[in-house]
C-alpha cells in the first residue's frame, strides 16, 4: 500500500453502477445489480455492505472472544462544532467533509481514559465486524514480536530454518527481521490496479479475486510462496509486500504448532474483554491470512490499540511484555523508499509491521480503502476509522495523518 504525497492515484477501469448502498443484498433474492458477490465484493458501491459483511462473502476463522467481562470503554461525548483543518493539499474541511470523503463507515477517537468520538455511517452500526485488510500485518508483527520476547522466534534467523519449504525461494536467506521490517529483496509488485501485479497472484491463491479463464495459479498461498524469487539486495531498503507477512504469519504457525487465529486468540484476543468474537478470512486450504485477513468491530478495535498505546497492558492485564511494545512504539531506521521519504527526508520508518512517524510520535497502521489505527505515543489519544473508500490505494491516508494531527491539536485547546 503506497502513502505519498506524489501518489497517484488508480483509475477504475469499471463503470461503478449507480445503486445506492442501502439497496445492497436487499430482497430474497436480491436483483442482479443489487448482489454482492466475491466478483464485486472490493467495488464500490458494493464494498460499503461486503466490508461489514465478509463472513457472508469468503471463507473465516473464529477468534473466540471466550468467557470473560466485556470490558468498558468509558465515553465522555465532545462536540465537533468549529473543527476544521487543513489537509496536505491545503484544502479546508470540517469533521463532516472528512468523514464523508472518506467514505468513513467508523470513526471511534480515545483522549485520557474517555472515548470522545463513535460515529457510524454507510449502514454500519456498533456490532457490525469491518474488513481490516493491511491493518491486519500490525497484529501479526505484534504476535511475533511477543514470541520474539519469550525467545521463542529468533529475528536474526533465517526464514528458511523455520520453514524449510521456502528454500530455493526469495526467502531462503532472508531473516525474520527482513520479513518483519519489509526489507526482502523480492520480485515483486504490489499495484492495486495492474492484474499484471503480483498482488493479483496474491489475491487468487487467497481466495480474494477470481481468477480469468485460463490463467494458471495457485490452489492457496502455501502453494504461492515457495514460488517467489529473489531480486536485489535483503535489508537494503523498505519494499512492501503482503507476502512478507503470510510468510510472518506461517513461521508463527511453524513455532506454536497452532493456527495463527488461534495463536491471535489466545495470546491476544481473549484477554481484552471483547465485545464480540473477531475473525480471520482464510484462504481456499484454510490458511488464515495473515497480511489482512482480520475482521472486527470499531469498539473492538480500538481495544486492541489502547493495549498497544498501553504498553501491552488492557483491561488489567498485561497481554503484551511491555518490551516488546516499546521496541515497535520507538519507531525503525528511516529508509530511502519508504512513503513520505522518497525525496531524501528521514521522518517516516517502518518496524515489526507498524509505521512510525518520528517527528510527531504517531504509531499507525493503515489497509486498504482506507482502513487505519493512529496511536499518539506521548500522549493518551488513540483513533480507529474502518472506511469503505471506492480506491484501495488513495490519497485518504495523508488526508487521515492530517486529520489525527489536527485532532490532537483541538483537543490539547
Amino acid at each position: 500500500m503506497r502513502r505519498s504525497c506524489l501518489l497517484i492515484v488508480a483509475v477504475l477501469v469499471f463503470q461503478i453502477p449507480q445503486v445506492p448502498a442501502s439497496e445492497l443484498m436487499q430482497g430474497s433474492p436480491p436483483a442482479a445489480d443489487q448482489l454482492v458477490t466475491r466478483a464485486n465484493w472490493r467495488e464500490s458501491p458494493f464494498n460499503t455492505w461486503s466490508l461489514r459483511n465478509v463472513e457472508r462473502i469468503l471463507p473465516t476463522a473464529t477468534v473466540d472472544r471466550g468467557m470473560g467481562r466485556m470490558s468498558e470503554l468509558p465515553a465522555e461525548p465532545m462536540a465537533m462544532d468549529g473543527f476544521t483543518f487543513k489537509d496536505f493539499s491545503g484544502k479546508n474541511r470540517d469533521f463532516s467533509a472528512f468523514l464523508a470523503d472518506g467514505h468513513v463507515d467508523a470513526l471511534l477517537l480515545w483522549q485520557n481514559g474517555r472515548l470522545r468520538i463513535e460515529t457510524y455511517r454507510n449502514g454500519q452500526e456498533a456490532r457490525d465486524r469491518h474488513m481490516f485488510f493491511s491493518v491486519t500485518k500490525s497484529f501479526t508483527g505484534l504476535i511475533a514480536e511477543l514470541l520474539i520476547e519469550e525467545g521463542r522466534l529468533d529475528p536474526d534467523r533465517l526464514i528458511s530454518t523455520y520453514i524449510p519449504e521456502l528454500k530455493g525461494s526469495a526467502y531462503e536467506d532472508a531473516t525474520v527481521r527482513h520479513a518483519l521490517d519489509m526489507e526482502v529483496g523480492i520480485d515483486y509488485t504490489e499495484i492495486y490496479d495492474d492484474p499484471a501485479s503480483t498482488i493479483f497472484q496474491f489475491h487468487y491463491a487467497a481466495g480474494y479475486r477470481i481468477p480469468p479463464a485460463g490463467m494458471v495459479t495457485y490452489p492457496s498461498l502455501w502453494q504461492l510462496l515457495p514460488t517467489l524469487r529473489k531480486k536485489g539486495e535483503h535489508g537494503k531498503d523498505f519494499h512492501y509486500v503482503t507476502a512478507n507477512t503470510e510468510v510472518l504469519g506461517w513461521v508463527i504457525e511453524r513455532v506454536t504448532g497452532q493456527s495463527l487465529a488461534d495463536v491471535f486468540e489466545s495470546r491476544i484476543w481473549q484477554h481484552l474483554g471483547a465485545e464480540r468474537d473477531a475473525f480471520y478470512t482464510v484462504d481456499p486450504h484454510g490458511k488464515a491470512v495473515a497480511g489482512g485477513g482480520l475482521n472486527a468491530t470499531a469498539r473492538d478495535s480500538m481495544r486492541l490499540a489502547l493495549m498497544v498505546a498501553g504498553k501491552g497492558k488492557f483491561n488489567g492485564v498485561q497481554i503484551v511484555p511491555e518490551a516488546a511494545i516499546a521496541r515497535i512504539s520507538a519507531g525503525g531506521t528511516p529508509r530511502p523508499s519508504l512513503w513520505g521519504n522518497e525525496n531524501g527526508g528521514s521522518d517516516n520508518s517502518y518496524v515489526s509491521q507498524w509505521y512510525y512517524h518520528h517527528p510527531t510520535a504517531t504509531l499507525f497502521a493503515n489497509g486498504v480503502h482506507g482502513q487505519t489505527i493512529h496511536i499518539a505515543v506521548n500522549e493518551d489519544v488513540v483513533m480507529v476509522v474502518q472506511s469503505s473508500h471506492p480506491q484501495a490505494d488513495d490519497t485518504f491516508f495523508i488526508t487521515s495523518d492530517d486529520f489525527f494531527q489536527a485532532i490532537q491539536a483541538y483537543l490539547r485547546r
